[in-house]
């Protein structure tokens, strides 16, 4: 009876641990996404896929989208529930505090660069020498729930609150019908904006560029300390081996973006970021690639 009860016991843990093996093998990483649109996210998700492959003594390395579509705010919540394990987006103290921050730029810092989209018919009034105070009384739009309407604000710009929506259709729309002076655009995503709204009577402003401390970060859910670990390593050998630059290069918008904040005829005007009490020294980490892997290695260690 006792052999036949070791026996018995035996198989359940062997058969157990065959399904936790499966039950981990067929684990995916779901991460949130702002839009179905099968063009959203490329350059994020290629860099999640590669952190991933690049650590495959570490688990699993297959991915999903979060089936639903999300606002910023509802993406933050479902990391916190445990609905997904990982989101991208600008930072802010309430995102650092509630999520785990993974403290690579992945845009480089370009994400704090800001070029306006306008009507046409309005660059006469953007100048290249504008009154500070005249650019400020101008009404711009941003998102309710980005960190940036917080940030516009702090600085005395004049801003308005606009609902999420699909691309944002409403804000490029306000802008055509003259209802704001102008929407600013982060350098890297605004080329692909105004191609996908080409049917809109929009321009990029030629004068002008916002600049503060932005980053945008992965932020990983705080029941997954295991992955958020996992990504740093897996960053970390991507900025050593080169691959990280290079999926960065592959994106025709990051061309067009470093171009643009390089660019000398333009006229930058300088804010403060109450969101975030810090500024980083590696942000361009293809510069700085030894301090940004030192962070990275820093933040593994202390976890």
């Amino acid at each position: 009876m006792k052999n036949a009860f070791c026996i018995t016991l035996c198989a359940w843990l062997f058969s157990t641990c065959i399904s936790i093996s499966q039950a981990k093998e067929a684990d995916e990483i779901i991460y949130t996404r702002a839009f179905a649109d099968s063009d959203y996210g490329h350059y994020h998700i290629a860099v999640l896929q590669a952190a991933l492959n690049i650590t495959p003594e570490l688990g699993t390395t297959s991915i999903a989208p979060h089936p639903h579509p999300m606002s910023q705010s509802r993406q933050l919540v479902s990391l916190i529930n445990g609905d997904a394990d990982i989101m991208w987006s600008v930072t802010n103290r309430t995102r650092e505090q509630k999520l785990i921050a993974i403290k690579l730029p992945l845009l480089k810092g370009f994400a704090g660069h800001r070029v306006l989209v306008i009507n046409p018919k309005r660059q006469l009034d953007f100048p290249l020498h504008i009154d500070i105070n005249q650019l400020k009384s101008m009404t711009l739009v941003q998102g309710n729930d980005w960190p940036d309407l917080e940030i516009l604000e702090h600085n005395g710009y004049t801003v308005s609150g606009e609902d999420w929506s699909l691309w944002f259709q409403s804000m490029f729309s306000m802008v055509e019908r003259d209802l704001v002076d102008g929407f600013p655009r982060n350098v890297i995503e605004v080329h692909r904006d105004l191609a996908r709204h080409a049917d809109k009577n929009i321009i990029l402003e030629k004068n002008h560029i916002l600049r503060y401390p932005s980053y945008e970060y992965f932020f990983v859910s705080p029941q997954n300390s295991a992955l958020a670990n996992r990504l740093r390593i897996g960053l970390i050998r991507l900025l050593e081996n080169g691959e990280l630059s290079a999926l960065f290069e592959a994106q025709e918008g990051h061309e067009h973006a470093a171009l643009i904040v390089d660019s000398p005829s333009r006229t930058t005007h300088t804010l403060k970021n109450p969101a975030i009490p810090y500024v980083l020294d590696y942000a361009q980490w293809d510069k700085h690639a030894s301090s940004a892997i030192k962070a990275l290695h820093d933040e593994t260690n202390s976890n």
